[in-house]
C-alpha cells in the first residue's frame, strides 16, 4: 500500500505568557538602552541580553506543530512564526502500545503508569474531538490533534497496518 506522505498542521493555541515576556523583555531593553546612554555604557549589555531574549520569546508567542506520516513513522516538528521549523522527533510506529482518541477506554490501563507526557495538541478546546493520546512502548505518551482530511488519513492507514494498537471511539 503507497501513501506516500501526509502531513497534518496544527496551530497551537497564543502563549500571553511569552507575549508578556517579548513585551517586557522590550521594555526593559529600552530602559537598558536609555540608562547607558545617561548613567554608563556597561549597561549595553543587559540591553543587548534583553533583546536576546525578545527574540526568543518572540518565536515562542506563535507555534505551529506538523505532523508527517512516512512509512509507519511519525515525525513532529514546530514551526515558530510561520517562518522556522525545528525538527522535534521522530516516533517509530512499530513500538507503538496503543492510539486512541482522548478519554477512550482503550487508554485506561495506562493510567497508573508513570509517563512521560509530551504534548503536540494545539491546547484549545475546539479541537478536543480530534485528541488523540499515543503511548509508546519507552514510556512516552504523545497528544496529538489530527484535523482535517489529513488527519483522518492518517488514522486510517494507521487502523489498516495496526489493527489491534489503533482505536477511533
Amino acid at each position: 500500500m503507497e501513501t506516500g506522505c501526509l502531513e497534518v498542521v496544527v496551530n497551537r493555541k497564543t502563549n500571553t505568557l511569552m507575549k508578556a515576556l517579548h513585551y517586557g523583555a522590550i521594555v526593559l531593553a529600552v530602559c537598558f538602552c536609555l540608562s547607558a546612554f545617561l548613567i554608563h555604557f556597561a549597561l549595553l549589555l543587559p540591553a543587548i541580553g534583553c533583546i536576546v531574549g525578545a527574540y526568543f520569546s518572540w518565536l515562542e508567542t506563535v507555534v505551529d506543530y506538523e505532523y508527517v506520516y512516512v512509512d509507519k513513522e511519525l515525525r513532529v516538528a514546530k514551526i515558530q512564526q510561520k517562518q522556522r521549523r525545528k525538527e522535534l522527533a521522530v516516533y517509530d510506529l512499530t513500538k507503538m502500545e496503543v492510539m486512541a482518541p482522548s478519554g477512550s477506554g482503550h487508554l485506561d490501563e495506562y493510567k497508573g503508569r508513570s509517563l512521560t507526557v509530551i504534548d503536540y495538541s494545539s491546547g484549545e478546546d475546539g479541537n478536543k474531538p480530534f485528541r488523540y493520546e499515543v503511548v509508546m512502548e519507552d514510556g512516552s505518551k504523545l497528544i496529538l490533534d489530527m484535523v482535517g482530511e489529513y488527519g483522518e488519513q492518517i488514522i486510517t492507514i494507521l487502523r489498516t497496518y495496526f489493527p489491534r494498537k489503533v482505536f477511533t471511539n
